[in-house]
């Protein structure tokens, strides 16, 4: 301990003794410690943190090849009805929409999905429901959206009584049916959707 000690006594004497050699070894150390710091925080909120669904290690995603992240409906239909190897197949995918409600519009980030999405994440709504299998049956039979929690928050200031109210998606009515809950913002890393 003596050893340690007498290192740093001499340690601090000699940093005192160069002040320029000082200044540019905390600088170093404080801008490579806030990189680390920032990317850790990156990989952290983008791979290492598990989903907020129900079972997060058993979720996969099926791909046509390596280049190819798009299914066709009628493949997911085929996927869906004959899996006997997974508990269950949902579709979804990214679309950039006009979003306009009492004359607020605004070009957003969405999912559009299966009715199946909240079911098999196993997710539960923060308020009122989430679409179900039952109103996928029609084609465009029941236009109905499910806002992310920041969205029901900033765009419609956590109003509760916003369900069954109507939004405008790419011109088109679809009637408020839920709020996602927080911290929910669906089953991509880097997108954070709004619908």
């Amino acid at each position: 301990m003596d050893s340690a000690l007498q290192d740093l006594a001499y340690s601090l004497r000699r940093l005192h003794k160069s002040p320029g050699f000082t200044i540019v070894a905390v600088l170093t150390l404080a801008l490579a410690i806030g990189a680390n710091t920032a990317v850790f925080s990156m990989l952290n909120a983008l791979i290492l943190r598990p989903l907020p669904v129900e079972r997060p290690q058993d979720l996969v995603f099926l791909s046509q090849g390596p280049h190819s992240q798009n299914q066709s409906f009628p493949n997911y239909c085929d996927f869906r009805d004959r899996t006997r190897t997974l508990s269950g197949l949902t579709a979804y995918r990214l679309a950039v929409v006009a979003f306009s409600h009492r004359g607020d519009n605004a070009r957003v980030w969405g999912y559009e999905a299966t009715g199946n999405y909240f079911q098999l994440l196993g997710v539960q709504p923060a308020l009122g429901r989430f679409f179900t299998v039952r109103e996928d049956q029609k084609i465009n039979g029941d236009p109905y959206v499910v806002l992310s929690y920041a969205t029901w928050q900033h765009r419609f200031a956590g109003d509760p009584k916003i369900i069954n109210s109507s939004v405008k998606i790419n011109g088109l009515d679809y009637t408020i049916l839920g709020v996602a809950p927080k911290g929910f913002v669906g089953t991509e890393l880097l997108y954070a959707p709004e619908f």
